[in-house]
This record gives structure tokens, sequence and C-alpha cells, in this order.
């Protein structure tokens, strides 16, 4: 049930043969739907007027494996990804995800354009989840002076807490979420750098309808030359979620720019 393959199941025990010690026990299980589509408006304080279209097959064949495509537009973000999965071990919580996706953005002043194609797969053990990945990015950044573009290989693990009886889905929120990547000119791309992120969640309750949030978040990169740095990896605060008063992303490391 916890695989989502099935709509329904039940199972019922019949009657106990008691010299054999045998308990016989009739499943019936009634297949999910195959497809899934869905379409969304919004609005963000942080993206504006925004809207998403998706389709998900959840049987592609026999084995289990599963395809999904979410196109997302918004006024200063739009991304295309479609991710074929594969599922090992638990069904329901480990794949083999092969990802393409397509993400055009304007954080800061900058303007990037990242279309990015690789693997994952997906561990949980207990109350954490570790996923392993590698990806090829062909990364477009333009600012006010110019135009660059890195081709890169990504590699990078994720390490993050999940509820008790969590199924896979997709979440609001984690307690804590960890993030190293890199590249370097050793996997055949233009940008060496090292990079870590982590994130961090916690509500207290305090008294009936009354609750404290905190929210903590840091990231620091190792890079020889920031400028080499493409704009995608870069870090930026501001909006609802960051540096309330400013807008979302406009906060940046300062460059100077001759004229």
């Amino acid at each position: 049930d916890d695989s989502q393959y099935f709509a329904n199941l039940e199972v019922v025990p019949a009657e106990a043969d008691r010299a054999q010690h045998i308990v016989p026990i009739k499943i019936t299980a009634k297949a999910n739907k195959r497809n899934r589509y869905s379409i969304g408006p919004g609005y963000g304080t942080d993206t504006g007027p925004r809207g998403t279209l998706a389709w998900e097959d959840r049987r592609v064949n026999s084995e289990g494996h599963r395809f999904n495509t979410t196109l997302q537009e918004a006024s200063r973000q739009t991304q295309l990804k479609s991710d074929y999965i594969i599922p090992i071990g638990d069904p329901a919580l480990e794949k083999l995800t092969f990802e393409f996706s397509i993400n055009n953005q304007q954080p800061g002043d900058l303007r990037t354009k990242d279309v990015s194609i690789g693997p994952s797969i997906t561990h949980v053990r207990g109350s954490w989840q570790t996923v392993y990945y590698v990806n090829a990015v062909h990364a477009i950044t333009e600012d006010v002076a110019a135009r660059f573009t890195d081709q890169l290989l990504v590699p990078g693990i994720e390490l993050a807490t999940v509820p008790k009886g969590y199924l896979g889905e997709d979440l609001f929120t984690r307690t804590f979420t960890a993030e190293l990547r890199g590249s370097a000119p050793a996997f055949g791309s233009t940008s060496e750098f090292v990079q870590l992120h982590l994130q961090a969640e916690r509500s207290f309750d305090l008294w009936p309808k009354w609750h404290l949030l905190l929210r903590d978040e840091i990231g620091a990169t190792i890079v020889s030359r920031f400028n080499d740095l493409p704009g995608s990896m870069r870090f930026f605060a501001g909006g609802d979620r960051s540096v309330r008063g400013f807008a979302y992303e406009e906060l940046s490391p300062t460059q100077t720019v001759p004229v």
C-alpha cells in the first residue's frame, strides 16, 4: 500500500486451522490509475503569479518503473523537470532516478539557464535519507557586462532527516538537510569549486495555538575566483523565507564592473 501502486488494499483473515497452526489470508488489491494529470495556478510573494502542469505515469512497465514530468512557470523562474524512476530495495522509499531538467532563473542582477541530466540513488535508513548523485550541467550566466558558459560534471551527496511514517513523497519541511557538492577540471569541468549547504528547522509548541518556529540556513563555497562560479551555483538571500524586507534573491556578493 505504501508503494502507491494500489488505490486500495484489503487483507482479510479466514478461519484459523488450529491443528496446522495456519491462518489463511485473502489479499485483495485494486490497481491505482496508471496516469495522473494535474494543473495548479498560484501566487507567491517571492515568485509572483505561477502555474504548474504535471503528468505522472505510475506504471511504465511490470517492474514498477515510473515517469513524471513537471513544468513550472513564474515571473522569475521557469523549470521543466522529468524523472524516470526505478524502485530498488523498499519500493516505497528507495529508488534509482534519471533526471533531466531545464531551469531559467533571475537571481539578483543575473540571468541563468541550466540544462542538467544525471542519475541519483536514494536510500532511507531509519530516520535518515541519503541521496548520491552526479549531474552533467550546461550552465549559462548573463550579467550586465558579459555572458559566460560552463560545462560541469557535479557529483554530490545529500543527507536529510525524514519523519516517522515517511513514504517517499515530497516534503514541505525537513528538520535537517545537508548537501555537499563540487566540480573540478579533472572531471572535464570548466569551473572548480566545493560547496556545502546546511538547512535546519524546528517547531516548538509553547501554548495552545502558539508555536515558535526556528529556521536557519547557511552555505559556503570554496572557489579560487568567484567570477568563475556559474550564477546558478551561487548563494543568494532575500525573500519571505530569508532576509525579509529585500526582494527574492536580491542579496548577493557585490562585484565591481568597469565602465
